[in-house]
C-alpha cells in the first residue's frame, strides 16, 4: 500500500510544481505579447488621440478642406463680410459668401442653421452668450428675441448664392 501512495504523492507534488512555476512565469510577465502599435491609445482622456474612424486619405481630405474653409473664412472676414455669434467655424456662412450672424440676432429674423445648432451646443462667443436666456419652453432668447432659424425664403436665397459663387468664373 505504501509503493502505491508514493506515485501519487508524486503526482500531487509534481503538480503543484507546474502550478508554482506556471504562477511565477504568468506573474512577471514571461511570455505576455507585446501591444501592437496598430492599437488606439490606452490612454483615453486626450480626445485629440482618439481613434478616428475614417480611411487616411478621408482624413486628410477632411483636414485640406478645413484648412481651405479657413482660409475663405478669413478672406470674407477682411472684407467684412463674416462676423460670427459662435466660436467654430461656420461652413454655411463661408460657402454662401459670408454674413453677419450677429446682426441677424440682433434683427431677430432668424440666424443661418450652423449658428442656429452651434448656440444651442452652447458655443456662442461670450460677448453674445451674455444676452442668450431662456423661455418657460426651453428655447433660447436673445435679449429676449426668440432665436429662429432662417425661413425657407431666405434659405433658398443663400442656396441661390452659393451656386452663384461655384459657377462663377475666376480668372488666373
Amino acid at each position: 500500500m505504501r509503493k502505491e501512495k508514493l506515485p501519487a504523492i508524486r503526482r500531487i507534488g509534481f503538480s503543484l510544481l507546474l502550478l508554482g512555476v506556471g504562477y511565477l512565469l504568468g506573474s512577471n510577465g514571461t511570455f505576455q505579447l507585446a501591444t501592437s502599435v496598430a492599437q488606439p491609445p490606452l490612454n483615453t482622456d486626450d480626445d485629440s488621440n482618439q481613434a478616428v474612424d475614417l480611411a487616411n486619405e478621408t482624413v486628410k481630405q477632411i483636414q485640406v478642406a478645413n484648412a481651405t474653409l479657413g482660409q475663405a473664412m478669413e478672406s470674407l472676414r477682411l472684407e467684412g463680410k463674416y462676423n460670427p455669434a459662435t466660436t467654430g467655424m461656420n461652413p454655411y456662412l463661408i460657402l454662401t459668401g459670408g454674413g453677419d450672424a450677429i446682426a441677424d440676432l440682433e434683427a431677430g429674423n432668424g440666424v443661418d442653421p450652423i449658428t442656429f445648432a452651434e448656440l444651442y451646443a452652447g458655443m456662442a462667443l461670450p460677448e453674445v452668450g451674455d444676452e442668450i436666456t431662456r423661455d418657460q419652453q426651453n428655447r433660447l432668447l436673445y435679449k429676449n428675441k426668440l432665436i429662429r432659424m432662417y425661413s425657407v425664403e431666405r434659405m433658398k436665397k443663400r442656396y441661390e448664392t452659393y451656386q452663384a459663387i461655384q459657377e462663377k468664373r475666376v480668372l488666373p
